[in-house]
């Protein structure tokens, strides 16, 4: 381990530069693997990208190339009509480094949820007590597995970046990340992100609107095993990094009684993640072979009247109209939708994306050390740079 990322600091720049590509060696984790030899092929054509111009976070014109340099990018994949057209590593990564996904690991899950429902295991609708009777006379009573994906559910949680960094913050974020592994416990008692859980009450009445809470998706991930018969890591295993053939092994942190952290805690390379994202593109096909169920990726891609309701009527969306932050149009099936039908990204803190445009057929898999866990200009000037890039090849082309 680096002599200066532990537990206590990981999160925190300048630290973060090495351990989110070195997690397994400062968190638990456990391994997710292409359990077969076969690998989804993506050729490559490289493109001179570097000169493509866009607006930066203050104001200025800079390019492509100047912005991946300057804004902490540690890996970047980008994929136009199948091929691989730009793909760069800085900070010591290389196409075999493993990298911390953060929230893009919910649509991840999101994913392994697809599947499951059209295996015909569950439905969206179905009550998460009626899936998971543990969690009755909980927060969770009335609640159903599309409350849950889409951020819907009432249970009171307040997710505040604002004190991240500050480790003795009154904040349930930071309580719930000492139970799920990503910071020390101290001397407190180990109960881990299930139990945590059922301790926070209920805010609102399910569906009522959007709040974003990251512990939810963790609720996901237990729908997943229960209806499948297995562990979370071997779901993945199966469903995701097989059927997709990916071409690196990943892995997800685990909590200390080694639940899987199914909204922050997977790792993986960038190729692979730009793989993940083809099949959202392709509309849930690689390489002529179905791997995601296509009503499950068109839903998410075209999100609906629902989602889009819930994400106006609530806080965040009215905030966002008074900062630098990107104006989302909804969230859905665990993506971010800037416009219906064509652009939508996968997205977690410190930079984390897996951003796909469907008019220009192109994917960008993108990992980031940012300096703080929440900068709205940074990742506005990020999705700009992505747009730029799909409209420069959609020109070239």
């Amino acid at each position: 381990m680096s002599e200066s990322a532990t537990l206590s600091n990981w999160l925190e720049p300048p630290h973060n530069r090495w351990a989110f590509h070195h997690v397994a060696d400062i968190l638990d984790t456990v391994s997710i693997s292409n359990m077969s030899s076969e690998t989804t092929a993506l050729p490559r054509e490289f493109v001179d990208l570097n000169a493509v111009p866009f607006t930066a976070a203050d104001g200025s014109t800079t390019t492509w190339g100047r912005h991946l340099s300057e804004t902490f990018c540690d890996a970047i994949c980008v994929i136009h009509k199948g091929t691989i057209v730009d793909e760069r590593y800085f900070n010591n990564l290389n196409d075999e480094s493993q990298h911390l996904l953060m929230s893009v690991t919910k649509s991840v899950t999101a994913a392994a949820l697809g599947i499951s429902i059209g295996r015909g295991l569950l439905s969206i609708n179905d009550l998460v007590t009626d899936i998971a009777p543990e969690f009755a006379g909980t927060s969770l009573d009335g609640c159903t597995v599309r409350h849950l994906i889409d951020m819907t559910a009432g249970t009171e949680f307040v997710e505040n970046y604002d004190l991240y960094s500050d480790p003795d913050a009154d904040n349930p974020l930071l309580e719930y990340e000492r139970q799920s592994g990503f910071r020390p416990l101290g001397n407190r008692s180990v109960v881990g992100v299930m139990k945590h859980f059922v301790t926070y009450p209920l805010a609102r009445p399910h569906g009522e609107i959007f709040d974003y809470r990251s512990p939810l998706t963790n609720i996901v991930a237990r729908i997943i095993e229960i209806v499948n018969g297995m562990s979370f890591q071997e779901v993945l295993s199966r469903d995701v990094w097989t059927s997709f053939g990916m071409e690196h092994p990943a892995n997800i942190s685990v909590d200390p009684l080694d639940f899987p952290i199914a909204e922050a805690g997977m790792s993986c390379t960038v190729r692979d993640l730009a793989r993940f994202g083809l099949a959202y593109l392709n509309n849930g096909s690689l390489n002529d072979r179905r791997v995601l169920p296509e009503p499950w990726v068109r839903e998410t891609r075209e999100t609906d009247d629902i989602a889009r309701a819930c994400y106006v009527d609530a806080l965040e969306a009215e905030l966002a109209e008074n900062d630098d932050s990107p104006q989302w149009y909804s969230y859905h099936n665990a993506f971010w939708v800037k416009e219906p039908g064509a652009e939508f990204t996968g997205w977690g803190i410190f930079g984390q994306f897996i951003w796909v445009h469907q008019p220009s057929e192109t994917v960008i898999a993108r990992f980031s050390t940012y300096p703080a866990a929440s900068s709205p200009a940074l990742t506005s000037e990020t999705l700009r740079g992505f747009n730029a890039i799909a409209n420069f090849l959609t020109t070239q082309s």
